[in-house]
């Protein structure tokens, strides 16, 4: 199992596909990292997202997202996740719709293990002329795996070909 350190310890993280019981956790990593100063919550992170969630369980359509959770410890606390789905502008598109670590296990790996394993998920499912779109506030992260800014920070659209995605973990990230 691959090891992440935290804070000068090692802990180990395990990443999976969401569990129904999962959901209220991912709510709350979600809100928690896209937070604004003052402690708003972008609306995007308060209203649809439980049955966002819950629709990605049931896999009704292809727009629906995928979500894969890093979890850690014995009792496997979920610490993190990431969604992508299809996208809905292009059959040759996809998306990461959301991605977060909560707060205190940021800056351990964690959230570029689950960016690799969505991509890998992508790459095994996509052909090489489909592309893979994401908004973040993090452009340097999607950089290193072969994406390219086509908008700026603080909230960059960052768009990447299938078959330019690179990063040292995609051979290995879990399925």
């Amino acid at each position: 199992m691959p090891t992440t350190s935290l804070q000068g310890h090692a802990m180990s993280a395990t990443i999976r596909t969401m569990l129904r019981g999962d959901v209220p956790a991912v709510i709350e990593i979600l809100r928690d990292c896209h937070r604004q100063p003052g402690g708003a919550i972008p609306q995007r992170y308060a209203t649809d997202l439980r049955d966002v969630l819950f629709d990605s369980l049931a896999g009704i359509t292809l727009h629906v997202p995928q979500v894969i959770v890093a979890t850690v410890g014995e009792e496997a606390r979920v610490v993190g996740a990431i969604a992508f789905r299809r996208s809905f502008i292009s059959a040759a598109g996809w998306d990461i719709a959301y991605w977060g670590v909560a707060p205190q296990f940021q800056a351990a790996g964690i959230g570029g293990r689950l960016l690799d394993a969505a991509l890998r998920h992508v790459q095994n499912r996509a052909e090489p002329d489909h592309f893979v779109m994401a908004r973040t506030g993090r452009p340097d992260v999607f950089e290193r795996r072969g994406f390219q800014a086509v908008t700026a920070a603080p909230n960059a659209l960052m768009l990447a070909w299938v078959r330019d995605l690179r990063a040292a973990g995609l051979a290995q990230a879990a399925e």
